[in-house]
């Protein structure tokens, strides 16, 4: 593949379309066995709780503030497509320093924060370049039915991806395993071995997306030109001078909220409630499918009652989630309570996209992106701060005799705070005429959300299509 835009007959589009299926489900092995293990390898390596949850959001903030450059990288490079596999490349090579530091058992936490950084920037930085790219790739009349279709493969390979995980980290502890699910491993891989296998994978799993990447063609009649950068102050401009204010003020308040005790569910789950890694990211599988499953179910229910409906009943049930965690540590109560979870940060999210989506230019489209994930991303981490100040600051609540200890604490803290969000969420008055079925796309799973995702560009182009208006 030279890179040139090549003519786009039916054979051409079909081998892009295969292309396009691969790299989508390499990437999501990739996300399945790299990133969600960042902090299971945090504790593995002997770093606090509050590193292991702050390495899920810290990195995201110094990622989605570097990511900002994108659409200057992809002027520089005049493609898409090359700025892409430029960023899925360092991607790859970013697990080599974390399969080292398996081997060696040991890792410096700022070299673990770099890393991870490193990882993030080029994962946010490719997202928005992506959706430009692919969304002029293929022509407007099957765009729709085939990121249906591959959104679907890609939820299924990012189940398939944490069952790999998943066995192979009980290889690495088998007697946790057999204790807590009575499931005899009969290998002791040891469990840095394990750490150092799952993330070589992932390491080769986006290297084989970058040849996927490779072989698809430039997007025909893609203008560069016609693609306008959006800067902070016409931005702030238009979330304060418009009703989008209410709607992003009400999301970075609930993203505060959430992320006081989301990140730190990790760390909680397998220290304080001595579950395995294996088990660990069963949790993480069961919010990841109640989120995929029930994306149907919403949707009919946004275009039944309306996408502010869905968006205020989402939130309305995320609220006392992070408490309910305080209520029981059974292994299959736990479960159950992260399929509910999965499911509600569903509603709300695909209701919050449903009033968002038209706001957005198709010029602007790169811009706009990255400007909301780095919001999303400083709001996720000024939680995250929070929740790690409180849990080593009120350490001492260990010595009460309560489930967690200081768990309780940010727990209870965070469903506070949630109640304050609802609220401003319940001011957003705005609504779509025609709420749009979206196929999205997961930039990462998420511990107790199942994921944090973006629409596929062919969905954005359908609710233009239908003229949605507030």
């Amino acid at each position: 593949m030279t890179g040139r835009v090549r003519a786009h007959d039916h054979r051409t589009i079909r081998s892009d379309l295969r292309n396009c299926t691969g790299d989508g489900v390499t990437h999501a092995f990739m996300v399945g066995l790299g990133e969600t293990n960042f902090p299971l390898f945090a504790l593995a390596l002997g770093k606090g709780d509050a590193v292991a949850g702050l390495v899920s959001t810290v990195p995201q903030l110094v990622g989605a503030v570097l990511q900002t450059c994108a659409p200057w990288g992809i002027e520089r490079m005049g493609s898409p497509r090359r700025w892409i596999m430029l960023c899925a490349t360092i991607q790859c090579v970013s697990f080599i320093p974390m399969v080292v530091a398996a081997m060696l058992g040991v890792m410096p936490t700022w070299m673990l924060f770099a890393v991870a950084s490193i990882y993030w920037a080029v994962n946010l930085g490719a997202a928005p370049a992506w959706n430009t790219w692919v969304g002029a790739l293929f022509p407007r009349r099957i765009r729709v039915r085939y990121f249906g279709w591959r959104s679907r493969i890609y939820q299924i390979s990012i189940m398939g991806s944490l069952l790999v995980g998943g066995l192979v980290l009980m290889l690495g502890d088998p007697g946790r395993a057999q204790r807590l699910l009575g499931i005899d491993m009969g290998i002791d891989l040891g469990l840095m071995a394990a750490f150092a296998t799952v993330f070589g994978l992932a390491g080769l799993c986006r290297l084989w997306s970058v040849l996927f990447l490779n072989r698809q063609g430039e997007a025909p009649g893609l203008n560069l030109k016609n693609h306008r950068r959006v800067g902070w102050i016409d931005f702030a401009q238009r979330v304060r001078g418009g009703a989008d204010g209410r709607l992003l003020g009400a999301v970075v308040l609930m993203t505060v909220a959430v992320q006081i005790a989301q990140p730190f569910y990790t760390p909680y789950m397998s220290r304080q409630l001595g579950l395995s890694d294996a088990a660990v990211l069963a949790m993480i599988a069961a919010s990841f499918a109640a989120k995929s499953m029930t994306a149907p179910l919403w949707g009919r229910i946004a275009q039944k009652h309306g996408a502010r409906r869905l968006f205020v009943w989402g939130a309305l049930g995320i609220v006392p989630l992070s408490a309910l965690w305080l209520v029981n540590d059974s292994f299959w109560y736990l479960l159950g309570l992260q399929a509910l979870t999965g499911a509600m940060f569903g509603a709300y999210e695909l209701g919050f996209f449903f009033l968002a989506l038209e706001s957005i230019r198709e010029e602007e489209r790169t811009s706009m992106l990255a400007l909301f994930m780095l919001f999303n991303s400083f709001a996720a981490a000024a939680g995250s701060m929070i929740g790690s100040i409180a849990l080593t600051g009120m350490g001492s609540l260990e010595a009460v005799g309560m489930m967690g200890g200081a768990y309780v604490a940010i727990f209870a803290m965070s469903a506070g705070c949630r109640a304050l969000a609802f609220f401003a969420c319940t001011t957003v008055r705005e609504e779509v005429a025609h709420a749009v079925p979206i196929a999205m796309q997961t930039l990462s799973l998420r511990p107790s959300a199942g994921s944090f995702d973006v629409p596929e560009p062919a969905s954005i182009e359908e609710a233009e299509s239908m003229g949605t208006t507030r």
